[in-house]
């Protein structure tokens, strides 16, 4: 006899990638905090080091996502690596280059406003209203930092769904470890087993993976790395909008 599965009861998302498509929202804040970067440098015409950069942190000439790209690991020492072989390799002042990267950060909200009243996310807000109607528990981990996190679950129209955040300033440990994911099943009152993993980067799948969740979900509008995913996930995606019709998320329908 087959074994039975399990009814899911919960549904984790990460934020960037996975809610929306990476690049559709972040390509032009990168490339303002870039230029601000380079400008504070005074290296503001050095347009081969700009694009390389902007590639270094996952984004190509085109708009599309790279899926080695800096935003989508997780691995700081790599990450420090990469970003200090780029800096030899451009000549470029890696401490000027942070701290004017840090300067322009604080900027970006202003312009992630400004960019996310522009666009539609009813996709989103029926998917999550449907996620409540069939009496999910919706969390949200992410490793942005709380304030940008809430601007984005606002301007999404999902924060008063939202029944669980952790993000990078909560006393969680990072993804991949299962810190988060275990406080979010606890305060749902509900086994991993139970809870469905939304993600679009490889972390996020093995986060999944050791806090052993129920189903993993891999979507497409953030790593794009289709190869890797497929092997950590029980289904890939290509966005969100797929989760509608998954007759395991929604066995009724």
């Amino acid at each position: 006899m087959a074994q039975k599965v399990e009814k899911l009861k919960g549904i984790i998302f990460d934020k960037d990638g996975t809610l929306f498509d990476y690049a559709q929202v972040w390509e032009t804040i990168l490339k303002e905090g870039i230029a601000l970067t380079f400008n504070s440098m005074g290296k503001q015409h050095q347009q081969t080091a700009k694009q390389a950069m902007l590639s270094l942190m996952g984004i190509d000439e085109e708009g599309q996502c790279i899926p080695r790209g800096l935003v989508f690991t997780h691995r700081r020492v790599q990450i420090l690596r990469r970003f200090l072989l780029y800096c030899i390799r451009y000549r470029v002042n890696a401490i000027k280059a942070i701290k004017g990267y840090n300067r322009s950060v604080k900027h970006s909200e202003v312009l992630l406003n400004e960019k996310l009243k522009q666009m539609d996310f009813s996709v989103q807000q029926r998917l999550f209203r449907r996620f409540k109607e069939e009496g999910y528990h919706i969390g949200v981990i992410t490793s942005d930092n709380a304030s940008s996190t809430n601007l984005f679950l606002s301007l999404m129209g999902l924060e008063k769904m939202v029944d669980f955040i952790a993000s990078r300033d909560s006393n969680y440990r990072r993804k991949p470890h299962s810190e988060a994911f275990n406080a979010f099943c606890t305060q749902a009152g509900i086994n991993p087993s139970q809870v469905a993993m939304v993600g679009d980067t490889l972390t996020d799948m093995l986060f999944a993976k050791r806090a052993q969740s129920g189903y993993r979900i891999a979507v497409l509008t953030g790593s794009n790395d289709r190869r890797r995913l497929e092997r950590l996930s029980d289904v890939v995606y290509e966005d969100i909008s797929f989760l509608d019709t998954d007759k395991r998320l929604f066995p009724a329908q």
